[in-house]
């Protein structure tokens, strides 16, 4: 048993806010935890504790990623909106090789970014073989693309033929099946794949795409043609109605470009908004209201999006983002964002429950006693501060 002490202990979000205790304790039993609570408490039934200079809280969760984009990193220009940044990324996707190597050293960085579970997005399941070596856990949404029958019917029986012969799965790890976009998958499939379970969707990440769905028109409606997407066009009064379906399984990403009405339906729906705000910059210097989104009481989730279009696969790193371009949200507000493992199909991560194993973080205090650790740590993290293992997540412990 392993007993440890810090100034402060984040042990689970709760009323949409970062539980944080002060002089706390953790009790650990290998991976797993046994206790979390009060020093006095801990110690009373455990032992004295290990003084430890730190931060403590539960493993993050990077609930949207590219891995298999990695290798692009850099190379795609961002400005100018959502149709020229995938102009630019199909073009360049197609001039360079596959490099497993820069998904391994992708995956790589997610452990050093404290992340135990993601939200992987794929054509490819290329990235699944890493993930599985380094005991991640989360959901690897298998996207298809094609608005024509002809393509979609393709898709779907190419990206069958894919899982069918994909490698095992490690612990906690999943596969499925997922539309890309209401722009860029048949209408008929997006509501089939979104009512049939889990699934994750581009959706609002950009005013093309209301133009697209509503008129016909602007600079998406150029590149679906330019791509042989022409046959069938989605229509609804927004890209979220055009998103049928959508209930508290799915993931809804991006959520740059909503009004009233689409955030009733989000709420109705249930379906957690995932919110890549680095991207969103980059792609079309936009980000989600976030003050709204909270207002409207969704629930909402962090990723990073993939590393062409972000700088890092640090889910604090977007956190950070957040707390600077919205001063007014507290951080503790902002911290469960990264916590929302069921989200991802990973229940167990993201808080310090008793009986699992869940990922446990320490980020150093250096002397500091700040009074608000939760805006602290969220600094730290932006200004490069590596976080340390204290204990990883093991699916196996949570099942």
């Amino acid at each position: 048993m392993k007993v440890l002490a810090a100034p402060y202990l984040f042990t689970r979000a709760s009323g949409g806010k970062a539980v944080c205790l002060a002089d706390a304790a953790l009790a650990l039993d290998g991976d797993r935890v046994v206790e979390a609570g009060p020093r006095g408490a801990v110690e009373a039934r455990f032992g004295r504790a290990e003084p430890l200079d730190a931060v403590v809280l539960p493993a993050l969760v990077n609930a949207h990623t590219h891995l298999e984009l990695s290798r692009l990193a850099g190379c795609v220009p961002g400005g100018g909106g959502l149709a020229g940044w995938i102009g630019r990324l199909v073009r360049e996707r197609a001039a360079a090789p596959e490099d497993p190597a820069a998904v391994e050293a992708a995956v790589a960085s997610l452990s050093r970014h404290g992340v135990a579970a993601v939200g992987e997005v794929t054509n490819t399941l290329a990235a699944l073989p890493a993930l599985r070596r380094a005991g991640l856990a989360g959901t690897i949404f298998h996207e298809v693309f094609g608005l024509s029958e002809a393509r979609i019917g393709a898709a779907l029986a190419e990206a069958e033929a894919h899982r069918d012969a994909a490698p095992g799965l490690g612990p906690g790890l999943r596969i499925v099946p997922s539309p890309h976009a209401v722009y860029s998958t048949h209408p008929r499939e997006v509501a089939r794949l979104l009512a049939a379970g889990p699934a994750s969707i581009h959706v609002a990440e950009d005013p093309a795409e209301r133009a697209f769905v509503t008129r016909g028109e602007g600079p998406l409606a150029g590149l679906m043609a330019a791509l042989g997407a022409d046959e069938v066009r989605p229509s609804g009064r927004s890209p979220l109605a055009c998103a049928a379906g959508l209930h508290a399984g799915n993931l809804a990403v991006h959520a740059v470009d909503l009004d009233d009405e689409d955030l009733e339906l989000l709420r109705r729906a249930g379906a957690t908004a995932v919110l890549c705000p680095r991207s969103n910059l980059h792609v079309g210097g936009r980000l989600p209201d976030l003050p709204r989104l909270l207002g409207a009481g969704l629930r909402l989730a962090v990723g990073t999006d993939s590393l062409p279009a972000s700088p890092s696969l640090s889910p604090l790193g977007e956190l950070a983002e957040l707390a600077r371009a919205f001063p007014g949200v507290p951080a503790d507000r902002l911290l469960p964002l990264a916590w929302d493992g069921v989200c991802v199909g990973a229940p167990s991560v993201g808080r310090l429950g008793p009986g699992t194993a869940p990922g446990v973080l320490a980020l150093p205090l250096g002397g500091a006693r700040p009074a608000d650790p939760a805006a602290w740590l969220l600094q730290a993290a932006a200004g490069g501060a590596e976080l340390r293992w204290i204990a990883r997540h093991r699916p196996e412990a949570a099942a």
